[in-house]
Order: structure tokens, then C-alpha cells, then sequence
């Protein structure tokens, strides 16, 4: 259990991650880590992370998006299991606010749990955002029309892309599904490499640099 746990950590997240500028504000208090742009308009991304993942794991993630105008949250869970919190952010954002555009998204358990919270609140965000997931798979999203994203990496030991696109189907209409080559499921966030992944061909700052593309260019889409 302990090399298993140890695999969980944030690596290589230096501490300038959490420097502010004049147009990056950061914060962090028990709930979450948020990275806010000063921009009046900005998208605000609900961020839950994977299953035992330490949430700073996402900081350098999270960081990017805000200099590219998203300011993001990322939620701690109890017990690091998305599984048993994922309904705090009820608590933590004003979902009715018309004034802001609340995007809900997650990795891999984050993103499993993300997916289960528009299931049972379909009116309440103005788009998904998963990763490195099969998932949805126990229940149908396809009557939905929210716009999704949905990035898979070619390399993903802990979600295949057989598995991924095996429930295409219950994805939202329209679903973006977008495959990173060369990556695999510890990169999507700073993880060195989780027991049981595949090995990755492109570096975390690749994978990380697609990823910021593909939702900044999401984003703009549906604005």
C-alpha cells in the first residue's frame, strides 16, 4: 500500500506555481485551490481531481488554463475520493448565478464523478470536460445536449482507448472526443508514473501544452 499511495503524489510542482501576478489571483483553504483570472467574463472550470490524487498534482494544469483566461478550482475530496464529495461544490458555487459559466470537469475518478454530477444535475453547468476516463458507463448521458469534451490518451494503462470509445454512445450529443497521441493517464496531471499506466512518448509539459489547446479552443466554441 505504500508504494501504491507514494504513486498518488504531486511531482516536480515547483512553488512558483503559486506566485500571483497582476493578473493571476491564487488561494487555497480546505475546500480547494483556485486559480482566478482577473478577467470580468472568464469561464470558471470546477476541477475535480483523480481517486488518491493529491489535488496540487493539477496546480501546473490549473496555472496554464488561467494565463490562457479560465480561471479554475480544483476541489479537494474527502478522504481524496471523489466518490464520497462530489456534491460539495453544490455548496461551494452558485449555480443560479446567470452572470457566470460554471464548467464541470474532472480526470479520471474526478471525471467518472463530474460526469455522475451532470446525470443528476443536467441544468446546472454550461459544459463538461473529462478526462482519461471510460466513463460515462454505468448510466446513459446521450439525451444531453450539454457540450462535452472529452480528451484520451493514447497510452492510458487505466483507461484504454478500446474502453474509451466502447461507451461513445452514452456520451452527450455532440460530444468533442479528442485522443492525445503519445500520452498516458499519469500525465494528464503531475504524477511521475501511476502503477499499472502504460509509458508515455511525449513529456508532461506536451501533454500538458494539448490539453490547455484543446479546452481553451473548446471553450472559445461554445461561448
Amino acid at each position: 500500500m505504500g508504494r501504491n499511495w507514494y504513486s498518488f503524489q504531486a511531482r516536480n510542482v515547483s512553488k512558483g506555481i503559486f506566485v500571483e501576478t497582476d493578473s493571476i489571483r491564487v488561494s487555497r483553504n480546505d475546500d480547494m485551490i483556485s486559480f482566478r483570472t482577473i478577467r470580468p467574463d472568464a469561464p470558471e472550470f470546477i476541477f475535480i481531481p483523480g481517486g488518491l490524487t493529491d489535488p496540487v498534482a493539477y496546480t501546473p494544469l490549473a496555472r496554464k488554463l488561467c494565463e490562457n483566461g479560465i480561471s479554475v478550482h480544483i476541489i479537494k475530496m474527502p478522504y481524496r475520493m471523489a466518490k464520497f464529495g462530489y456534491n460539495k461544490i453544490n455548496d461551494l458555487f452558485d449555480f443560479d448565478d446567470p452572470n457566470q459559466m460554471y464548467i464541470l470537469g474532472g480526470h479520471s475518478q474526478g471525471a467518472k464523478m463530474a460526469a455522475q454530477f451532470v446525470h443528476e444535475n443536467p441544468d446546472k453547468l454550461k459544459a463538461l470536460i473529462i478526462m482519461g476516463t471510460s466513463h460515462p458507463r454505468d448510466f446513459d448521458l446521450s439525451y444531453s445536449t450539454l457540450p462535452t469534451l472529452k480528451l484520451y490518451a493514447e497510452h492510458d494503462g487505466l483507461a484504454s482507448t478500446r474502453e474509451v470509445l466502447e461507451n461513445e454512445d452514452k456520451l452527450p450529443i455532440g460530444t468533442k472526443l479528442r485522443m492525445i497521441e503519445g500520452g498516458n493517464h499519469s500525465q494528464f496531471g503531475n504524477l511521475g508514473h501511476l502503477l499499472g499506466d502504460d509509458a508515455a512518448t511525449i513529456t508532461t509539459v506536451h501533454q500538458r501544452e494539448t490539453i490547455v489547446e484543446e479546452i481553451v479552443f473548446f471553450l472559445k466554441s461554445i461561448k
